[in-house]
């Protein structure tokens, strides 16, 4: 899941999306994976250059109606700062790949509501 929002930083605005990462390795031991964990990391970008946010982590909760819930949760800045650096490095092209798609979804966004926009104006509403 990825959800879009928008803030500012440094005077410009930064947009920012949620990517939700399943099986990433907090350790790779000789070539061998281990420690796979599922989350979600806000990813800021502006100009096609991005960073990692927030981090959070899934959790095992409760059963409801029998059906096992898996919340997020906060991430320890420990348990943080290896998915980061995973996600920064290892996993850069995988970001690469959800930005490129959010961007695609920014412009197809900014064309609709242009056009939502002028449809609008010609109704004057």
């Amino acid at each position: 899941m990825q959800l879009y929002s928008r803030h500012q930083r440094r005077g410009s605005i930064m947009a920012s999306f949620y990517y939700t990462f399943e099986e990433l390795p907090l350790a790779i031991v000789n070539g061998i994976e281990a420690g796979l964990i599922n989350g979600q990391a806000e990813i800021h970008y502006d100009r096609g250059h991005w960073s990692v946010g927030t981090i959070t982590i899934e959790g095992m909760g409760d059963r409801v109606n029998g059906v096992r819930q898996w919340p997020q949760v906060a991430c320890p800045d420990t348990i943080s700062a290896i998915i980061s650096k995973r996600l920064e490095n290892e996993w850069s092209g995988r970001i690469d790949d959800a930005l490129s798609d959010q961007i695609q979804r920014d412009r197809e966004d900014a064309i609709e509501y242009r056009a939502e926009r002028r449809r609008e104006e010609r109704m004057g509403l």
